[in-house]
């Protein structure tokens, strides 16, 4: 695609949604001008790596890269923009050494998210000793904390909160892991699955507690003090995993649209309620693929796809974007779980009729030595067509099995094609009679029954 008119396209963010939206706008229209304002002083950093930082796996200098991945596109560093002019299409910026005016054609948001604290542990962040895990110096300074402690709680059992906790055992702490919903990894898996996620860390000797929501965190000498349902907890240092908000007061004040929960709202070219304004990521609301309903979605994969759909469109594209499965996936220490599409209990809430087999197989052949027992759990509606999956094991590639049922749900596929499935066999890599398989015969058994 070529742009007779040579525009001026301004990103704010260059996280993943705002860099792929660059590289996008860039390679769809060469003649474009692409500027990016990033806060922080180097271009690139990768944010799922930080649990890898802390236990000393990865070196810092590691997860950063020092020039945009983009040939042809100016990446400003250290500089914050101060204001956005809706009107005059021009954004307002402030660095150490510069400040300035910058005028443009199409304006892409991705300033993705920060972390937030529910309730009482809002006042927690306030605390010495009570850390949140964002960006790479976050993860630095809990490392260097960390080496010199021995009892650690991590509040919050989603993905950053157990790949957090894990980190912190590899280094030798006694970790507590408290999570205020009745199971571990509350919105990715059911119960069911999640329990398991929950053994497997008990295994790995963290003490985990669910249905414990936490009452007060306060100082207490050196120490820091954690209430959590009848317990208490007195620790070195303390980790909130509690969630993400939208970085969205920026353009809520320039006049564009959110939702109750900051999070921008966006049409399906990804267009906010401003027409030259686009967003990604982090900051927007977007929508489920299967129930096309309001969701949100803070996965890099999605803002993604996100960016590049923003970025084609920010220099005269017209694809539009069908929607997240968020698939999701963790390998930590040795738990590795995922999931994809709905869960049983999303599906449900949502007034689905819906349905669900759980099976456990083997990624390999039994008898190779490293063979890992694998549970897949696959959820599936009244017309028998595939909506959602689950996985948990301990050394398995779990991300293959994600993407096999992400790729069926895309295909509207249904229960059947499981078993139709013509997968690669070698006893180092995978097993003849996959889990997959396994599952597709154990639904199809079910529904033959049941006729």
């Amino acid at each position: 695609m070529s742009n007779s008119k040579k525009l001026n396209i301004v990103i704010i963010g260059y996280g993943t949604g705002g860099m792929t939206a660059a590289a996008y706008a860039k390679n769809t229209c060469r003649e474009c001008n692409i500027i990016v304002f990033e806060k922080r002083p180097y271009p690139v950093y990768h944010p799922c790596a930080l649990p890898d930082v802390i236990a000393g796996y990865l070196r810092p200098e590691d997860v950063i890269e020092h020039k945009p991945l983009t040939p042809g596109i100016k990446v400003q560093t250290s500089t914050e923009v101060k204001r956005i002019d809706l009107n005059n299409r021009r954004i307002q910026y402030h660095s150490v050494n510069d400040e300035g005016v910058v005028e443009y054609d199409k304006l892409i948001l991705a300033m993705g998210s920060t972390p937030s604290a529910p309730g009482p542990l809002r006042e927690a962040l306030k605390i010495k000793d009570v850390y949140t895990l964002k960006t790479l110096e976050d993860a630095m300074i809990i490392r260097r904390k960390a080496l010199s402690s021995k009892e650690a709680v991590v509040i919050g059992a989603g993905p950053i909160g157990i790949e957090t906790a894990i980190a912190l055992r590899e280094l030798g702490l006694k970790v507590y892991l408290i999570e205020a919903l009745s199971e571990v990894l509350p919105t990715a898996l059911d119960k069911d699955i999640g329990s398991i996620v929950r053994r497997m860390l008990v295994e790995e000797d963290i003490e985990v507690l669910v249905n414990a929501p936490v009452s007060e965190v306060s100082r207490q000498g050196d120490k820091v003090l954690v209430k959590a349902s009848d317990k208490q907890f007195l620790v070195d240092m303390v980790v909130l995993a509690t969630g993400m908000k939208p970085n969205s007061k920026l353009a809520v004040e320039a006049g564009i649209k959110a939702n109750e929960k900051g999070f921008i709202i966006v049409d399906e070219y990804l267009r906010t309620s401003d027409e030259d304004t686009y967003a990604v990521g982090d900051l927007i609301q977007t929508w489920d693929y299967i129930t096309r309903k309001p969701t949100i979605s803070m996965l890099a994969t999605t803002a993604f796809h996100q960016g590049r759909i923003a970025g084609i469109n920010s220099v005269g594209g017209n694809e539009k974007y069908p929607g997240t499965l968020s698939p999701f996936i963790l390998k930590t220490g040795k738990i590795a779980a995922g999931s994809t599409g709905l869960t049983k209990t999303k599906a449900e809430q949502l007034g689905l009729k819906a349905y669900s087999a759980r099976v456990l197989g083997w990624d390999k052949p039994h008898y190779m030595p490293n063979a890992s027992k694998v549970y897949v759990k696959i959820v599936y509606d009244v017309k028998q067509r595939i909506i959602g999956g689950q996985v948990v094991c301990r050394e398995c590639d779990v991300s293959k099995y994600v993407d096999i049922i992400s790729t069926l749900i895309k295909l509207n596929a249904n229960v059947e094609t499981l078993i139709e499935l013509e997968t690669s066999y070698m006893p180092r890599l995978s097993d003849v009679y996959t889990p997959l398989y396994t599952a597709g015969e154990a639904i199809l058994r079910r529904i033959k029954r049941k006729k």
